[in-house]
């Protein structure tokens, strides 16, 4: 879907980050036998414009913009930030 410079699209904010380790510390071997995840990976939805980071994203805070519409599907266990949503409201229908 081809987004213009004015469609709010989402950003994340990545709330816990997931994280690979080794179980040795060592570098990760080729077949990513000796590896493991922390972290849960939670994220919170923002909307902002293309390439701009939105304002109520803490400037500490990793974020990643995608391409996909703020106004578009997004799967429930993502909560949507209420500053974005006050801003920008949106109906959400679970299919």
């Amino acid at each position: 879907m081809a987004t213009s410079e004015d469609d709010l699209t989402i950003w994340f904010e990545s709330l816990d980050p997931l994280k690979a380790r080794t179980y040795d510390d060592a570098p990760m071997r080729d077949d990513y036998s000796d590896i493991y995840f922390v972290g849960t990976g939670k994220s919170r939805a923002h909307a902002g414009r293309v390439g701009r980071r939105p304002d109520c994203i803490p400037a500490d805070a990793q974020a990643y913009w995608a391409h996909d519409l703020w106004t578009g599907w997004l799967h429930p266990a993502i909560p949507r930030c209420t500053v974005c949503l006050a801003r920008h409201p949106v109906t959400q229908v679970i299919e």
